[in-house]
């Protein structure tokens, strides 16, 4: 039996307005963050409510690795934007759990890189040759703000809730919430990152933005 094959499949087209609409995006991002990092660096007891976040939605110090978890760099990104934040996960992510994004709420954006990951034999020949003193050319990882996270408060149960019993009133109901002291709201316990890498993550975040 003949096989066809089949056609590559096109990519959606890249228009200025998207361009435009990613560059914004960036840069109010960038934005927010420099003025969370220097607020963070001025003021302890900011340093200490972003080490308690990463502690409670769950940090990775390697952002590229695939362990659960938001790297430090979107941790204070997330943070910079709500706070407190105790749980947060994507749309899917919380319909899993037995809730929906409340009526009305916006999510929040996290960097994103672009591109395919490395494989782990790609990465393994780059350490192999760095060790050996060659260092690629290759530019580092691109990165686009991607919309779509949204923490526990953010949220309402879509059933009866397990902790407290607070139930939609219907099917569609998107406004019920729980009560501010429902178990669901508490911080989750969790380690947080030690205070020299937090604060070496906050001044990252302003030399990041003087290299703009």
């Amino acid at each position: 039996m003949a096989t066809t094959k089949k056609k590559p499949r096109k990519g959606r087209k890249v228009t200025q307005a998207m361009k435009d609409r990613d560059t914004a995006s960036r840069t109010a991002a960038r934005e927010v963050l420099h003025a969370y990092a220097t607020a963070c660096l001025a003021n302890p007891p900011s340093l200490e409510q972003f080490r308690s976040i990463a502690a409670s939605i769950g940090w990775k110090l390697d952002p590229a690795s695939d362990d659960p978890g938001y790297s430090l760099q979107n941790v204070a990104l997330l943070a910079a934007q709500r706070r407190p934040l105790t749980h947060s996960g994507g749309f899917d992510y919380w319909l899993s759990q037995g809730r929906a994004v409340a009526e009305g709420e916006k999510s929040l954006g996290t960097w994103r890189p672009i591109g395919r990951k490395k494989t782990d034999e790609e990465k393994a020949k780059e350490k192999t040759q760095a060790e050996d003193g060659w260092q690629s050319s290759k530019r580092g990882p691109r990165y686009y703000v991607k919309n779509g996270t949204f923490d526990v408060a953010q949220t309402v149960p879509r059933e009866r809730c397990p902790h407290c019993g607070t139930a939609p009133a219907s099917e569609d109901d998107r406004t019920t919430q729980c009560p501010p002291d429902c178990a669901v709201f508490e911080p989750r316990t969790g380690s947080k990152p030690p205070r020299m890498i937090a604060i070496e993550q906050m001044q990252a975040q302003l030399l990041d933005a003087d290299a703009e």
